[in-house]
C-alpha cells in the first residue's frame, strides 16, 4: 500500500479504525480522543482533511486514471442501469444519479451498497436531515466529485 492509498485514520498512531463503522462515527471517535471539539476551527479542518482523505483513498484513486472499466464500474455501483460503451457516456449518465457523497464513501469503506435516490429533492432532504455534506470548494476540483455533486443551497 502506498503513501497515497492510506486512511486518513491511518496517521494517528493508537487509534485502530473500525472499517464496518461510518466515516462520520470513526472522525467523531479520533476527535474526542484527540480532543477536537465540534464547532471549533480545528474540528472543522480535520473533518475536511477526513473526507478528502477518505474519498481518495476509498473512490477517487479507482478512477484517477480515466479507465474505461473503472468508470463502467463506477456506474454499476452506483445504479446506472445500463452500463455505457465510453468514458464520456459513463460521465452523462453519472450525472443522473442521485448519491450523497459521504455515503459513497462509507459504502466503499464498509464493503456495502451506495443509497442510490429516485430524486434530488429526495437526496437533498436526506443530505439536510442526515447532516451529510462533502465540502463543495472540494468537490468541484475533482472530476468524479464534481460529476456526483449536486446543488443542495
Amino acid at each position: 500500500m502506498n503513501a497515497q492509498s492510506l486512511s486518513y485514520f491511518d496517521a494517528y498512531e493508537g487509534f485502530t479504525p473500525k472499517p464496518h463503522e461510518t466515516v462520520e462515527k470513526e472522525f467523531n471517535r479520533l476527535a474526542n480522543i484527540r480532543g477536537w471539539i465540534a464547532g471549533t476551527k480545528k474540528y472543522h479542518q480535520e473533518h475536511r482533511r477526513c473526507l478528502y482523505s477518505e474519498f481518495d483513498t476509498h473512490v477517487g484513486m479507482i478512477v484517477v486514471d480515466d479507465n474505461l472499466n473503472s468508470w463502467q464500474s463506477l456506474c454499476l455501483e452506483v445504479g446506472v442501469s445500463t452500463i455505457p460503451g465510453s468514458i464520456t457516456q459513463c460521465k452523462k449518465a453519472l450525472k443522473k444519479v442521485h448519491v450523497n457523497l459521504v455515503d459513497l464513501i462509507d459504502s466503499r469503506r464498509r464493503g456495502l451498497e451506495v443509497k442510490s435516490f429516485p430524486s434530488y429533492q429526495a437526496l437533498r432532504t436526506y443530505t439536510i436531515e442526515q447532516n451529510k455534506f462533502f465540502p463543495k470548494a472540494r468537490a468541484k476540483r475533482d472530476g468524479v466529485l464534481k460529476i456526483l455533486l449536486k446543488e443542495i443551497f
